[in-house]
């Protein structure tokens, strides 16, 4: 069902307007509300679709990855989620790809955690992954950036 909704996702903000409006506004609101976007409109559009997919994962996350609720039963996945928004730059795939990445760590840590290796060791595994993650991304985003600004000064001094 994830992967419908990763899907989904994309051929929403790729390919129809109202995923146009949602990316416009993102960007720049002022940009998207001077050509005629309501702003506002989208802002709420986009609350209810994020309301109704975090209502979904709650859901699954209560009834069958936690078999009940419980205390502390998300314990720090929303920094893994916000940590993979940042990797995937917003794009749904690139999102999923990370969540992906912090899933089987965490699971590698499960498993490493049933042979008997202490769960002091083991319980950091998906938040070290995610730290890494980030800096490897900050470092290509820079990269990047870098590259950009040589090709742009090239074109000018051409």
């Amino acid at each position: 069902f994830a992967f419908i909704c990763v899907f989904l996702t994309w051929v929403l903000l790729y390919h129809t307007p109202l995923g146009l409006n949602i990316r416009s506004v993102g960007e720049n609101s002022h940009a998207a509300s001077s050509v005629g976007v309501s702003v506002i409109r989208v802002k709420y559009i986009t609350m209810v679709i994020a309301g109704v997919l975090c209502g979904m994962g709650g859901a699954f996350m209560s009834m069958y990855y936690a078999m009940g609720w419980s205390l502390d039963m998300v314990a720090g996945r929303g920094f893994i989620a916000l940590a993979a928004q940042a990797m995937g730059a917003g794009d749904p795939l690139g999102c999923m790809l990370a969540a992906l990445i912090f899933g089987f760590a965490q699971a590698f840590g499960i498993k490493l955690s049933a042979t008997g290796v202490d769960s002091n060791l083991v319980s950091p595994i998906p938040y070290l992954v995610t730290i890494v993650g980030l800096v490897v991304f900050a470092l290509i985003a820079a990269s990047r950036a870098k590259r950009a600004r040589r090709e742009n000064a090239e074109k000018v001094n051409a």
